[in-house]
């Protein structure tokens, strides 16, 4: 949907590596009255020999400036520093992105598009100083004729426009247009209509103009009508009405993103709604024009969500202007659709008839994505998608199995949804409050942002703008579902269920950066340990269990740690909790022992990912069984990524349930328990009967590491084993139980291309639009 710069799309056939960038916080009173003050500052505490101011942008609670940066004697394309200065004049915080976040076979990349913006050679109306602006009625769709009568998408995608099935109903809008003499045109003080006939560039500096007719549609002429008449009445089948949704729903939002407090465009935007012969449509940041397309069966701009996807692209642009590396390109896309989704969302729930009942509110592209052979909606509810730290969130593609633009956007769009659900008034107080802490959080960022630095952002947004309310709380919990906040440090422990002559050992390591601690370690509120040290990267710490625990009961580990990157920094509180039980659940139904290899996931030379994917089965035979607390399920997995993957298990009664999403672990794997008494995830199991087929899956969704499933087991246990661990044995199977598990030789052969080579339909990539 969007333009990607140049360096973007050598990534595919070739070895990328994405960096990330972090934020610096500060808490004292540093003032600064000059950009000489701050290129002082950075030049005291950041490793760079030179700094340049590229641009200086101002957001509702803070002035941002963003430098240019050299190294070793050379400019750095990739790397800034952003500084962040409030009303004060202090500095706030500090966002650095000094690592290369994208090479190419190891070398840095540049974006064209950044350093050497194209422009467009096109045809333009009359200017505004020709005539005068008046304010005409004209009938539109809105968001798009599918929504507003509320028709199920077709099971086979429409082929042509007369294929839709229902009468044509427009609604009257006022637009704001030019009026010269007697004929009007598409042009105000917030856009203008041009016809797009070549893009004009360089490769360098100093080099030759080249001119790139490349798609754009020939022979086209700008829109003008007779009278006001003449607009009133235009139609589908009018190549003007293109022109008309695209002027109207562009300025619309032009005019919303205004209200809120940022004006973003000091120039009109230029749009040209019948541009590219191709089924596509792309934002120039260049000469700020967005160009249709009309090559699929229904012309781009009759869909309000392509328009405003592409808006959407221009205003992170104007908020970052370096906008490019790191997951720009996914982060961009997700943006885009949470900016067309949100409005279409706010235009049902102010209508009182819908509110409650809004149609396909979490789907985009809903006109135009159910044109053609195949469906390219896009989803802003894709509660699978996990986010990859080190993944290539490139625009359009997939990480772990999942498209990069959902995880961003159904992430900010899902907390939209939980926000109106708690806020919402019957006005459009919640969307313009939500709307501009998204807007918000994209200031102070630069070159080589990650979604974890956006989300950090979005936080801090969120707790600035509205400290009064829960937005922040709101967007933590599906930042916390996608994984996308990252934490300075992660505790990994190896059991769960120890024996109390077990002392308990975990790791408090970095994520990063090393830092100085201080802190406490808590046993069941028992002060077990204080620390106070520099932490480079790993620190292991062990101690005997409290003496007055009971055997079978949960008790808690506490760390609450003050952490402080640099003593210039300001100190900052983490804590973690983690429930520990005391005793090993005692399994009576053998285990199944296939010491299997998993299947890594993997990607084609086309760059069509797999995910790794196995299935395991095992049979429960007493009949009399009757799920309760004292069931368990072990796992015994070899793996030197645990992060990587997502172990499910399915009873025979068809529940699904989640043992393992994604968590990274102590050592090179897994081995451990899991019971319905104290694991939330086993809970849904209570009360179901135990016997016949249970199965367990494991999807890899990161590619570069193998495992082995060494050993599981499901059943009812005993008692829980609380004076030494004493491991299950590996027997065979006997009348408790018996183990079909496709390790052996024969039903892997029939299987194997089935559930291995394979994906389950539901864990194929989202479709998604690529045009």
């Amino acid at each position: 949907m969007k333009l990607r710069l140049g360096l973007l799309t050598i990534c595919y056939s070739v070895s990328c590596l994405v960096s990330a960038g972090e934020w610096d916080y500060f808490d004292t009173n540093i003032t600064i009255n000059s950009v000489g003050d701050i290129q002082d500052f950075i030049a005291q505490h950041y490793p760079i020999e030179k700094s340049k101011l590229r641009y200086q942008t101002k957001s509702l609670i803070e002035q941002h400036y963003n430098f240019d940066i050299w190294q070793n004697g050379e400019y750095q394309h990739q790397k800034t520093i952003v500084v962040s200065i409030d009303n004060q004049h202090r500095i706030r915080r500090i966002f650095h992105s000094l690592d290369n976040s994208v090479l190419i076979n190891g070398r840095p990349t540049t974006a064209l598009e950044l350093e050497y913006p194209r422009q467009i050679e096109a045809d333009y109306p009359p200017e505004l100083s020709q005539g005068k602006l008046v304010t005409a009625s004209t009938q539109l769709f809105d968001p798009d004729l599918r929504t507003a009568q509320q028709l199920p998408a077709p099971e086979n995608g429409w082929r042509q426009q007369d294929d839709y099935p229902l009468p044509i109903v427009y609604q009257t809008k006022d637009i704001e247009l030019l009026q010269v003499g007697e004929e009007y045109f598409l042009r105000n003080h917030h856009l203008v209509e041009v016809n797009v006939k070549a893009l004009l560039g360089k490769q360098t500096p100093d080099g030759p103009v080249v001119r790139e007719q490349g798609n754009f549609l020939p022979n086209k002429m700008i829109s003008r009508f007779s009278d006001l008449a003449d607009l009133a009445k235009i139609e589908l089948n009018d190549e003007r009405f293109a022109p008309l949704m695209a002027f109207y729903h562009l300025n619309h939002s032009i005019e919303y993103s205004k209200s809120l407090g940022y004006p973003l465009f000091n120039q009109p935007v230029k749009f040209d709604a019948r541009g590219l012969v191709t089924n596509n449509s792309t934002y120039y940041k260049g000469p700020n024009t967005i160009v249709f397309g009309i090559g699929g069966p229904s012309p781009d701009a009759i869909d309000a969500d392509v328009i405003l996807h592409e808006l959407a692209h221009g205003i992170h642009y104007q908020i970052v202007p370096d906008w490019g590396y790191g997951h720009s390109g996914a982060i961009g896309e997700g943006f885009a659709d949470y900016w067309a989704g949100s409005y279409s969302y706010r235009v049902q729930y102010l209508d009182p008839a819908r509110r409650g009942q809004e149609f396909e509110i979490d789907t985009v592209f809903n006109w135009d994505g159910v044109f053609g052979p195949r469906r390219t909606t896009r989803s802003l509810w894709n509660q699978r998608a996990r986010y990859f730290e080190h993944g290539h969130y490139r625009a359009h593609e997939s990480v772990g199995g999942e498209l990069g633009d959902e995880l961003w956007s159904s992430a900010l769009f899902q907390a939209l949804k939980a926000a109106v659900q708690q806020y919402g008034d019957g006005t459009d107080k919640v969307f313009r409050e939500f709307d501009t802490i998204v807007l918000q959080s994209m200031y102070g960022l630069g070159r080589g942002l990650k979604m974890h630095n956006l989300a950090e952002s979005t936080l801090y947004a969120a707790t600035r703008l509205y400290p009064e309310k829960d937005y922040a709380q709101i967007l933590r919990r599906q930042f916390s579902h996608h994984d996308l906040l990252k934490s300075p440090f992660v505790v990994r422990l190896d059991q769960r269920y120890i024996d109390s002559q077990t002392p308990l050992t975990i790791a408090l390591e970095t994520t990063g950066r090393p830092t100085l601690v201080s802190g406490d370690w808590l046993l069941d509120t028992n002060l077990v340990l204080t620390m106070n040290q520099q932490l480079e990267h790993r620190l292991e710490i062990s101690s005997p269990l409290p003496s007055n625990l009971v055997c079978g009961q949960a008790f808690s580990s506490q760390l609450d740690v003050r952490y402080r990157f640099q003593s210039w920094l300001s100190e900052q509180r983490w804590q973690d909790e983690k429930k520990i039980i005391v005793g090993v659940p005692k399994l009576t139904t053998p285990l199944v022992s296939p010491n299997y290899q998993l299947p890594d996931a993997s990607s084609d030379a086309q760059g069509r990912f797999t995910p790794g994917r196995m299935i395991f089965s095992h049979n429960l035979t007493d009949r009399d069984l009757i799920i309760d607390k004292r069931f368990t399920v072990y796992l015994d997995i070899e793996h030197p990524s645990m992060s990587d993957l997502s172990i499910t298990l399915t009873s025979p009664q068809g529940t699904k349930v989640t043992l393992w999403d994604h968590q990274s672990s102590l050592q090179s794997g897994f081995n451990g328990y899991f019971t319905v008494e104290h694991d939330q995830p086993l809970a849904s199991l209570e009360q179901q009967m135990g016997w016949g087929r249970w199965r367990l899956e494991i999807i890899d969704q990161h590619e570069g590491h193998q495992g082995t499933l060494r050993a599981w087991g499901v059943g009812p246990f005993s008692d829980y084993q609380c004076s030494h661990n004493e491991q299950p044995s590996l027997t065979s199977p006997s009348s408790g139980g018996s183990s079909n598990g496709l390790s052996l030789l024969i039903l892997l052969s029939i299987f194997m291309a089935r559930i291995i080579s394979s994906r389950s339909t539901y864990l194929e990539p989202t479709k998604r639009r690529e045009k």
